[in-house]
């Protein structure tokens, strides 16, 4: 019998639970912090990567998807607050640890990101911008570069990027981990990783809210992630 292995985190929110649900149960909420997916099930249950085995509106819901599953849990905290509990299984790769680890870091990334959207940006919809650095760039040392380029490894610190095409990019560091950092702006939440626990290249997942050329930001994201390294 397989090992089952366990992911848990738990993050408090300055949100209500029915704003938690909203941010964490459909698309446009989760594309303000995560990634444009709708975990909505069908009448049958069905997801678009497995399959719902509780639905609870406001309060959670679980999916089993291939050999794993990931669970959320919204409980009710006093002051229109509320604490999120989130459980992942799986990891059955011959180099699971890594995952393991890669996995941990992304998430501990996105609930922080989560928080900040909830308490700062006030469940607004957003646009999502996503770009990867070229296929070599996939080494400790390719994230070591754009750690370099960011200027900074200290929260708070303000940061000023070039990006080709975008108006001068100024924000301050909200987040700093071994291999993701965050960067706030006042309309946007911008999101750097290095994947090289799992041999992929550098990327970028931005959070953009309020009107936004998608096309035009995505480009110069791009641009300026794969210049970079040449």
């Amino acid at each position: 019998m397989t090992e089952e292995r366990r992911l848990e985190l738990e993050i408090a929110l300055d949100a209500t639970p029915e704003q938690v649900w909203d941010a964490i149960a459909t698309e446009a909420g989760m594309t303000a912090w995560f990634a444009p997916m709708d975990p909505t099930p069908d009448k049958n249950g069905r997801t678009a990567d497995g399959r719902a085995t509780r639905w609870e509106p406001g309060r959670g819901f679980k999916i089993e998807a291939g050999t794993g599953s990931y669970e959320y849990l919204i409980e009710a905290r006093d002051g229109s607050s509320a604490v999120l509990r989130f459980t992942q299984t799986g990891f059955t790769a011959d180099d699971w640890e890594a995952e393991y680890e890669a996995t941990a870091r992304g998430w501990g990334l996105y609930f922080h990101t989560l928080a900040l959207y909830l308490s700062t940006f006030g469940g607004a919809p957003a646009i999502y911008i996503v770009a990867e650095g070229p296929e070599s760039e996939n080494t400790a040392e390719s994230w070591r570069w754009l750690m370099s380029t960011i200027g900074t490894s200290t929260v708070g610190d303000k940061v000023e990027l070039r990006v080709p095409g975008l108006e001068p990019v100024v924000g301050v560091l909200d987040y700093y981990g071994p291999s993701h950092v965050g960067v706030q702006t006042d309309d946007a939440l911008l999101r750097f990783h290095g994947r090289d626990l799992l041999g992929m290249s550098v990327a970028l997942g931005h959070h953009y809210y309020g009107d936004h050329d998608a096309e035009r930001l995505q480009n110069a994201w791009q641009s300026w992630i794969t210049d970079i390294y040449r």
